[in-house]
């Protein structure tokens, strides 16, 4: 079914905000001109300044003039401007069902970016696919017959393939907030954070770093397999030498074997005690003084990597991080790197993981974002929920963009519905600015992202390396495949 009303209107937005006029009366004119507001296309040279939609306000009272009769036949009137059609952008996202609370949070965040592009002709469609499979198709199938012009979300994979199975086809184009390359494909894009992106990008910060040799820890399972396959890329594209890779269940009780594998606990310390029965075989008072302190020493030698890439978060991750000191893994020996999953203020407060690296959007931004988020609902925004508010700014941008490329040749008109949103508008090789930095769609449906490499600290996440502020002037030739 559909959920709640069928659509909604910026001027709807302003009636659903009453509850809130409050908090924006004082905030609004400062909000409007933060970064993250002003949802912009982003040129090689540098930002270009965001089109403001003006709104206009009341009109003077004209003096009055006296009109005099004429015997004249008078000039027909002009007609009037055909009023501009509606804009519908359908919203696809599990409203209800397991996912509903996540579903719920990302409509709100699209619906705050739809009220800050004031854009009276934007119509909002929400859809509910119960993440569900035959439901999300249902749901597509409504948001064609209702005219949607494009479809952002579903959130999960299967949803969005399923989704742009059947839009796709007819010119109707899927933004998804996946993060599963599988099912990303030309028209069926997906703005999820790639694990293989933020691993290649903290890789190259840690060889740029003299960091070269590199062990990894990588959970089992389809996300592992990215993992592992990334890691792979990229140390070799960096010139770094794999020296050992350890992968692990997802059972909490089931780490502690992994780790000392991958940290050749047993076999280290089976070196020290052989060096040590060798020192005492020479029959020297000095010799067995130095056997004594090597078996008595509580650290051993270091393991042959200088970092180690651990892509886990959670509870897991706060499992994992005490059994690499306790196996002798030393975290200030040993640079331990990670991905978007240590984006949690919940690691913070992990002894180990204090001067990790990991790849991830530069945090202001977001911090931000929900901030606000908290202050307009009076609940916490899970962080995927910025990709449904750049998802519907970039729709906004792109609405407001004048058209300037011509249809090619590659691309005729009848390949999509709204020449406003044609593959070759989204896929703009400068890409776009939102909250969560830089992005460009590629070829294959993927999203590039510009990400920093932040450090761990116990007051926070600091920025050691930013985000680069353009795409390479090449294209795509960062992505082969």
């Amino acid at each position: 079914m559909r959920y709640g009303t069928p659509f909604i209107s910026t001027n709807t937005m302003v009636q659903m905000y009453a509850s809130t006029i409050k908090f924006f009366f004082g905030l609004f004119f400062k909000v409007a001109l933060l970064p993250f507001m002003a949802f912009v296309l982003v040129a090689c040279g540098g930002s270009q300044p965001p089109v403001v939609t003006t709104i206009p306000g009341p009109v003077a009272q004209e003096q009055q003039v006296e009109i005099q009769p004429s015997s004249e036949t008078p000039e027909p009137l002009p007609s009037a401007p055909e009023e501009e059609p509606p804009l519908v952008v359908a919203l696809l996202l599990p409203l209800s069902g397991p996912e509903e609370d996540t579903g719920k949070a990302m409509l709100r965040a699209a619906t705050m970016a739809l009220f800050d592009a004031y854009d009276p002709k934007i119509q909002l469609l929400p859809l509910d696919t119960e993440a569900d499979v035959e439901v999300t198709e249902a749901r597509a199938r409504e948001a064609m017959e209702l005219g949607a012009s494009v479809v952002l979300g579903p959130l999960l994979a299967g949803n969005v393939k399923a989704a742009g199975d059947i839009l796709a086809p007819v010119g109707i184009p899927v933004i998804g907030f996946s993060n599963d390359s599988r099912v990303a494909d030309t028209g069926r894009f997906i703005m999820g954070f790639l694990p293989e992106v933020e691993v290649k990008r903290v890789l190259d910060h840690a060889s740029g770093q003299g960091l070269t040799n590199m062990g990894a820890l990588i959970p089992m399972g389809r996300y592992g397999d990215r993992i592992r396959l990334a890691f792979g890329d990229a140390a070799q594209e960096a010139g770094i030498s794999v020296e050992a890779i350890e992968s692990y269940p997802p059972d909490p009780d089931a780490l502690f074997e992994p780790v000392k594998r991958l940290a050749r606990y047993d076999e280290r310390r089976e070196d020290v005690r052989q060096e040590a029965r060798f020192l005492r075989s020479l029959r020297d008072d000095v010799t067995d003084e130095i056997a004594d302190k090597l078996e008595d020493a509580e650290v051993m030698e270091g393991v042959s990597f200088d970092a180690v890439l651990v892509p886990e978060g959670g509870a897991m991750m706060r499992t994992l991080a005490p059994l690499l000191p306790f196996y002798e893994i030393d975290p200030n020996r040993v640079k331990l790197l990670g991905t978007g999953l240590w984006n949690d203020e919940a690691l913070l407060g992990e002894p180990p993981l204090q001067g990790a690296w990991f790849a991830a959007p530069d945090p202001s931004r977001p911090a931000a974002f929900l901030e606000r988020f908290e202050q307009t609902y009076g609940s916490a925004a899970p962080r995927i929920a910025t990709l449904a508010y750049d998802a519907m700014a970039l729709v906004a941008t792109l609405a407001r963009e004048p058209m300037e490329e011509e249809v090619s040749s590659a691309e005729p008109a009848a390949a999509f519905k709204d020449p406003r949103f044609s593959v070759a508008r989204l896929m703009s090789p400068e890409g776009f600015s939102g909250v969560d930095g830089l992005f460009r769609f590629l070829p294959d449906g993927t999203a590039e992202r510009a990400l920093a490499v932040l450090e761990i600290k116990r007051g926070g996440f600091d920025v050691v390396d930013p985000a680069p502020t353009s795409f390479p002037s090449f294209g795509y030739a960062l992505k082969s495949n």
